[in-house]
C-alpha cells in the first residue's frame, strides 16, 4: 500500500484537499478537508501530481462532522461532503468556482461571489437514479460501482425515499424514481420488464425508451410544468424556484426593461421561458433545445405565451442565431465550450446570464466569453446539492462592446 502523511492547504474542482507529499508533488485527496493532517492511501501516480483517499484524519479541520445520514457509514458513496459542516461546504464551493474563474478563465478580478437562497439540506431531492440488486433499489457504495440496498436516504424527498426503499424492480438493472414535489405524483422508469415493477397504484411505471405518452408534473414560481421521463428537470423545486429567483436579479441588476428578445440556450422543458419569459414581458422568447422529449413538454409548457414562442429542436451548437438582446444559457457539465459561446455572441446580446452545474466548464466558458468582450459582472452559488461537492452557479455577463450586434443587423 503506497501511503503518504500530508497536510491539506486548498480544495480543488470536485471536492478533493489539495496537499503536497514528502516530495513537494501535488496531491488531491478525496474525503479531505481544508487545513487537515490526514493519512492517505495512494491510489494515482502521475508526473506531475498524485490522487489518493483519506484513511485516517491525524488533524482534523474545525468543519469536520460526523454525517448524520448512516447510510454513509455503512458505504454509501452519494453524498462525498456528508462530513462537512454546511458553512465550510458553502466556502468550499465558493473556493472551487473562485480558482476556476482565475485559473481556467483566466480572469484576472472575480467579483464577490454571493450565495443564492437558502435551501433546506434534506428531503430535497425529487430525481434519484438507482441500480437494482435482487429486485431492490441500490445506491453505489464509495469508490467503488457495487451497489448498497439502502434502508433510507436523507436527501432523498420522501415521495422518493419511499420508492427507493420499499419498491422491488423485478428483473430491472437500474430505476429512475422521478417525483412531483408540489404535486405529488410519482413515475418509475424501468429497463426491466414493467410489470415486473411492485410500487404502489398511484406510481407512473414505465419502460425506459419506450415510446407514448407518459409524465409528471412539477409546480414552480406559480406555473405548471409537463416532464417526460427522458426530460431534464432540475432535481428539487425549490432549488428551481431559487435559480429562477437569481436569474431574474441579474437581470434586474443589469437593468433589464420589459420587451425585446429572449435567446433561452438548453432550455429544457422551458423553465426559463415560461416564467422569467413571461415576468420580464420579452416580446419574444426563442427556446432552444436538442432533447425530443424536452421539446415535446416545452410545447405544452410555453403555451401560455402564445405567438411569442418559438422552440427550436436543435443542439445550441448548431442553431442558426438570430438577433437577441438577452441570452440564458444552462448547458450540461460540459458548458457551452467554443461553438456555443460563439453562437452566443452571434446572437449580439448585451446581456448573458450562465447557469453552469460544473466549475470547470465554467471556468472555461468564462475565458471564451471574455475573449469575446464580455464582462463578468456577477457571481451567484446556488447550493442545490447540499452535503456533495455538486455546484450550480449563475453568472451575468455584459458585453462591452456592440460590434457583434453591428454586425449581426447589418
Amino acid at each position: 500500500m503506497d501511503l503518504a502523511e500530508l497536510v491539506t492547504t486548498g480544495v480543488a474542482v470536485g471536492g478533493a484537499g489539495i496537499g503536497r507529499d514528502a516530495d513537494g508533488r501535488v496531491v488531491f485527496v478525496e474525503g479531505a478537508l481544508v487545513g487537515e493532517r490526514v493519512r492517505v492511501e495512494i491510489t494515482e501516480t502521475k508526473k506531475s501530481f498524485r490522487r489518493g483517499h483519506v484513511l485516517d484524519v491525524i488533524g482534523p479541520a474545525d468543519g469536520r462532522i460526523v454525517p448524520t445520514c448512516p447510510e454513509v457509514a455503512n458505504g454509501c458513496g452519494g453524498c462525498d461532503l456528508a462530513h462537512a459542516a454546511v458553512g465550510y461546504q458553502h466556502d468550499a464551493k465558493i473556493a472551487m468556482v473562485s480558482d476556476a474563474l482565475r485559473r481556467l478563465g483566466r480572469l484576472d478580478e472575480v467579483p464577490s461571489i454571493g450565495l443564492g437562497p437558502s435551501l433546506p439540506s434534506t428531503g430535497f431531492r425529487t430525481t434519484i437514479r438507482a441500480g437494482v440488486i435482487n429486485e431492490r433499489a441500490g445506491l453505489r457504495r464509495r469508490r467503488s460501482h457495487d451497489l448498497l440496498p439502502v434502508v433510507g436516504c436523507e436527501v432523498a424527498h420522501p415521495l422518493v425515499e419511499a420508492l427507493l426503499v420499499d419498491g422491488r424492480y423485478g428483473d430491472a438493472d437500474e430505476v429512475t424514481i422521478r417525483v412531483g414535489a408540489r404535486t405529488g405524483e410519482r413515475m418509475v422508469v424501468t429497463n426491466g420488464d414493467p410489470s415486473s415493477v411492485r410500487v404502489p397504484d398511484d406510481v407512473l411505471v414505465v419502460a425506459a425508451g419506450a415510446p407514448g405518452a407518459a409524465w409528471i408534473h412539477e409546480e414552480v414560481a406559480g406555473r405548471r410544468f409537463r416532464i417526460s421521463p427522458r426530460s431534464f428537470f432540475q432535481t428539487r423545486a425549490d432549488g428551481a424556484d431559487a435559480l429562477i429567483e437569481v436569474v431574474d436579479a441579474a437581470l434586474e441588476h443589469a437593468g433589464h426593461e420589459r420587451g425585446g428578445t429572449l435567446a433561452d440556450l438548453c432550455s429544457g422543458v422551458g423553465l426559463f421561458s415560461a416564467t422569467i419569459g413571461a415576468t420580464r414581458g420579452f416580446g419574444r422568447v426563442v427556446a432552444i433545445e436538442s432533447n425530443r422529449s424536452a421539446v415535446a413538454d416545452a410545447h405544452v409548457n410555453l403555451a401560455h405565451l402564445g405567438e411569442g414562442a418559438e422552440i427550436v429542436s436543435s443542439t445550441f451548437e448548431r442553431w442558426a442565431p438570430t438577433t437577441a438582446d438577452v441570452v440564458i444559457a444552462d448547458p450540461s457539465r460540459a458548458g457551452l465550450a467554443a461553438e456555443g459561446v460563439a453562437n452566443v455572441v452571434a446572437t449580439g446580446a448585451a446581456t448573458v446570464v450562465l447557469v453552469s452545474c460544473d466549475a470547470g466548464s465554467l471556468g472555461r466558458d468564462a475565458g471564451l466569453l471574455v475573449g469575446h468582450g464580455y464582462e463578468l459582472d456577477q457571481v451567484t452559488l446556488v447550493d442545490l446539492f447540499p452535503n456533495t461537492a455538486h455546484v450550480e452557479v449563475v453568472s451575468l455577463w455584459r458585453s462591452q462592446t456592440s460590434k457583434h450586434r453591428r454586425r449581426l443587423q447589418s
